[in-house]
């Protein structure tokens, strides 16, 4: 027994001295002649059986590593390479610099691929397969996770763009620009729990963040939640009090709660920003209709009940109806192929008691019906 142990004892310092002299295997040997031919097929057999046959061999693991990378299979490359720098840092210099060569290649790649020359279309799916091939080889390169982000952009893949946004916040999960860019296309693919989340992100790193905020009260807004909405709308308007797509959408959640007064103030002043704005235009003189016929109908019950309809309750209705009319016609103006609006202009010149005019317009609503 005493013997038995002897001899394994020195076998095995024999192995260790061999590694630590640098002795090289004959698998290596031939994969290295094979090498010297370009014959990488010849080589990866040596050298996988090298590295089943000597768990310390560490030329033999970055030597497959080459072989894989020389095959394209990024994954077994970098099994390879992580072993062994794992078991020694011998060849990490070799390593690193044989990753970024692939990795340039890639990448340039994908860029050439989405950047057609002049008469050839995009190639966005071979774009796609390099960015993420570059990805394989070194995912510390932030660079592929935008440009892959990008070419899912441009080919309408949106839980592609949003996935990879996500691996780069994996990375730098604190960039407020991608993280503003992943709540703007959450809120685009109609995911408004997850853009909410985001954009508090965003703001609990940014507390001023203007689009942060913007895109949290859009949020809301798309999920329903209209007192969150106007609340955060705003807390945005604030500290961005000239932002019209700002003051629109809180108008507009004033008018579905039926605060008709604080919406017209609103969207006068998206109107005073841009006068050519159809949609403001036109739900001013639409809030003015809609004021006008529930004070209608608040007279007509009035008149139901046998209590009296003043001078002033008619004077108000037809002003409710002629406040309606420059707004109605302007939007008009801006842009007449709707017929409800011609029809509503109708009606709000018959009730300030300009009948003929208000015939003109219902014949024309007529005319664009049929």
């Amino acid at each position: 027994m005493k013997k038995m142990f002897t001899f394994v004892l020195t076998m095995a310092l024999l192995v260790a001295l061999m590694s630590t002299m640098g002795c090289q295997t004959k698998e290596v040997t031939s994969a290295k002649v094979y090498i010297s031919q370009n014959n990488w097929d010849k080589a990866i057999e040596q050298l996988e059986q090298a590295v089943q046959l000597y768990p310390n061999d560490v030329e033999a693991r970055y030597l497959l590593g080459e072989g894989y990378g020389n095959k394209g299979l990024w994954e077994k490359m970098n099994e390879m390479f992580n072993q062994a720098n794992a078991l020694a840092p011998t060849f990490s210099t070799q390593i690193k610099n044989t990753r970024e060569k692939y990795w340039v290649g890639m990448f340039n790649q994908g860029v050439a691929k989405v950047n057609a020359k002049e008469g050839e279309t995009a190639d966005l799916e071979g774009a796609a397969k390099f960015f993420n091939d570059a990805i394989l080889i070194d995912p510390s390169h932030i660079e592929s996770y935008k440009n892959l982000a990008y070419t899912h952009l441009r080919s309408n893949n949106l839980p592609g763009a949003i996935k990879a946004y996500q691996d780069y916040l994996a990375i730098n999960p604190k960039e407020i620009s991608i993280l503003n860019e992943v709540t703007r296309l959450y809120l685009e693919n109609k995911e408004y729990v997850k853009a909410q989340e985001t954009a508090k992100t965003v703001i609990s790193v940014d507390a001023a963040n203007i689009d942060a905020i913007s895109n949290l009260a859009m949020a809301y807004d798309l999920d329903g939640q209209n007192a969150m909405a106007i609340q955060t709308y705003e807390t945005a308007l604030a500290k961005n009090p000239e932002d019209q797509d700002l003051i629109f959408n809180l108008a507009r959640l004033n008018y579905l709660n039926k605060e008709y007064d604080k919406a017209i103030a609103m969207f006068q002043k998206v109107i005073t920003l841009s006068p050519e704005d159809y949609d403001a235009n036109l739900n001013v003189g639409n809030a003015y209709l809609t004021m006008a016929d529930d004070l209608r109908k608040t007279l007509v019950e009035k008149e139901n009940a046998k209590q009296a309809v003043t001078e002033e309750d008619v004077a108000k209705l037809k002003e409710f109806y002629r406040s309606a009319i420059p707004f109605l016609e302007k939007a008009i103006a801006i842009k007449g192929d709707n017929s409800a609006v011609y029809y509503n202009l109708g009606v709000a010149y018959v009730n300030v008691g300009e009948a003929t005019k208000g015939a003109e317009f219902f014949t024309k609503a007529e005319e664009m019906r049929k």
